[in-house]
């Protein structure tokens, strides 16, 4: 079994949804064999260390992360050869998880990848998302972003040439 989270990452107790965060980690045994178990401090604001007591112990199945936003991503643009479209998901990186506030660095990172700071354009902003559109030379420039906390199947990224594809290429 692969290792699900990395120490110092933030994540959630399943059974009470009390977060705290990943301080150690090691290969389980007995029936946790092929598993691992999460050593979680609870109390990860404490002014002191955390001693081994205060940190409790559960494999996989007893904590799920706790930022569990991605994106999904549509672009789409025009210029002289035609239309363009494409998707993807992005994730959050494990630095992301592992910073308190992360959900909001990976907010910024998101925005940062899809707004051109060479253009101008109009960015609306919501509590699911964004949209950023910007007219260029040769026609415009879009995105869409929504934010998700479900448990979406892996989707691929894509692609499409629009003008391409009623040639038949």
């Amino acid at each position: 079994m692969e290792q699900q989270f990395s120490i110092g990452e933030w994540v959630e107790r399943r059974y009470d949804g009390k977060v705290g965060v990943v301080k150690r980690v090691q290969p389980g045994v007995g029936d946790a064999e092929g598993d691992f178990y999460f050593y979680v401090d609870l109390d990860p604001h404490r002014r002191v260390k955390a001693a081994e007591e205060d940190l409790w112990a559960g494999t996989t199945g007893a904590w799920r992360t706790h930022f569990r936003v991605h994106a999904h991503v549509d672009t789409s643009s025009r210029d002289c050869d035609g239309d363009y479209s494409g998707g993807h998901v992005d994730d959050m990186t494990v630095l992301e998880r592992c910073d308190q506030f992360g959900d909001l660095h990976f907010k910024e990172r998101v925005m940062g990848n899809v707004v051109s700071l060479h253009g101008e354009g109009t960015l609306t902003v919501s509590a699911t998302g964004l949209h950023w559109h910007e007219q260029t030379e040769e026609g415009y420039r879009a995105a869409e972003v929504r934010w998700c906390e479900d448990e979406c199947p892996d989707e691929r990224p894509w692609q499409r040439d629009h003008r391409a594809e009623s040639m038949g290429y």
